[in-house]
């Protein structure tokens, strides 16, 4: 329908382009919003480390029945993303970081540890977090 926002209701408006009459009708509601920023910031791991984007938190947590998430935004710097894929107990992690940017990356397999990374894509493996113990190893990094 066009939307931009996140609506009360997913029949906010009427095919005919009308307003439901009923109670609950908002454009712009957050609850659903709630959900999206959990998935990004949680499940496919990409937030910010400081307001406004500067420096990233890159912190999947995969788990359950997933097998794959990402997750990209615009920032004042550029194109953020983080993605990851299991295969079987090997996981791996997908990071671009945008120009005058860094990124602390905390992998499933250690989630204490900070790998830091500048600007660029960055390709890690490691183990899911679903077993215990792994290495992590960056297969590839391409800076910007």
């Amino acid at each position: 329908m066009g939307a931009t926002t996140f609506w009360e209701r997913w029949d906010s408006m009427l095919p005919d382009g009308s307003i439901n009459p009923g109670e609950m009708t908002s454009f712009n509601h957050y609850a659903l919003g709630a959900i999206a920023d959990w998935m990004h910031r949680t499940v496919a791991g990409l937030a910010p480390a400081v307001p406004g984007y500067r420096r990233l938190l890159v912190r999947p947590r995969p788990g359950g029945g997933l097998t794959h998430a990402r997750a990209g935004l615009a920032t004042p710097y550029g194109r953020a993303a983080a993605g990851w894929k299991r295969d079987g107990e090997q996981l791996t992690l997908v990071v671009v970081v945008p120009s005058n940017t860094t990124a602390a990356v905390h992998l499933p397999s250690d989630p204490d540890e900070a790998i830091e990374v500048g600007a660029g894509r960055h390709v890690f493996h490691c183990g899911s977090g679903q077993a215990a113990g792994g290495s992590a190893i960056m297969t590839s990094s391409t800076q910007v």
